[in-house]
C-alpha cells in the first residue's frame, strides 16, 4: 500500500473537482511544484469515472463484454468557462483555507491603502497615483495575506519581487521627470 503525502492527497482531491485542470493550474491551485502536479496527472490518465461524470453529454459511450468505453474527445470549454472554473478553485479552495475569508484579507489591506494614500497625500501634496504606487501597494496585498497563520512563502517572494518593480518604476519616472 502506497500513501500518499499531504501535497498528493490535495492534488488528488483538485484533480477529482476538476478534471480538466492542467498541470501548471494544479500547481498553482495546490502550492505544489509543477513536476508533482505532472507526475500526479500521468500517474491518473483519466479517471473513467471522471470523464462520465463531467463530459458525459460530449461523449459516446457503449458497452462491449462488459467494458465501458468512452470517447476520447470532449468538447473543449470555452476560455472564459476555464478562466472562472480556476478562479472558482482558487478563491473556495486552498486559498480561501490560508487566508479565510476575501472579506476579512481586503479589509485588512484597504486599512494599509488608505494609510499609504495619506502618509503619500502628506509627504508630497498629490493624491494622484502613478506605477511606484500600485507596485508598493502589491507588497501590502502581500503583507496583509502573510497576517494569517501558517507560512506561504510565495507572499514573501511576490512582495520582493513588487518591491523591486517599484524601485524599478520610480527609476523610469524619475527620467521622465528630468526630460
Amino acid at each position: 500500500m502506497t500513501i500518499m503525502t499531504e501535497e498528493e492527497q490535495r492534488v488528488w482531491k483538485y484533480l477529482v473537482a476538476n478534471p480538466s485542470a492542467g498541470a501548471e493550474v494544479i500547481a498553482f491551485c495546490c502550492d505544489v511544484s509543477l513536476e508533482l502536479a505532472q507526475s500526479c496527472l500521468d500517474r491518473v490518465g483519466t479517471p473513467i469515472e471522471v470523464i462520465l461524470a463531467s463530459e458525459k453529454s460530449a461523449q459516446a459511450e457503449w458497452d462491449d463484454d462488459d467494458i465501458l468505453y468512452v470517447s476520447a474527445s470532449p468538447t473543449p470549454k470555452p476560455t472564459r468557462v476555464q478562466t472562472l472554473e480556476t478562479a472558482i478553485g482558487l478563491t473556495s479552495g486552498d486559498r480561501n483555507k490560508s487566508y479565510g475569508p476575501p472579506i476579512n484579507n481586503l479589509t485588512d489591506c484597504a486599512e494599509l491603502w488608505n494609510a499609504y494614500i495619506r502618509a503619500k497625500q502628506r509627504a508630497t501634496d498629490n493624491l494622484e497615483l502613478d506605477a511606484e504606487d500600485v507596485a508598493w501597494m502589491m507588497v501590502l496585498v502581500k503583507m496583509t495575506r502573510s497576517f494569517q497563520r501558517g507560512y506561504h512563502p510565495d507572499n514573501y517572494t511576490d512582495a520582493s519581487a513588487y518591491s523591486a518593480i517599484a524601485g524599478e518604476c520610480r527609476e523610469i519616472l524619475s527620467k521622465k521627470e528630468k526630460v
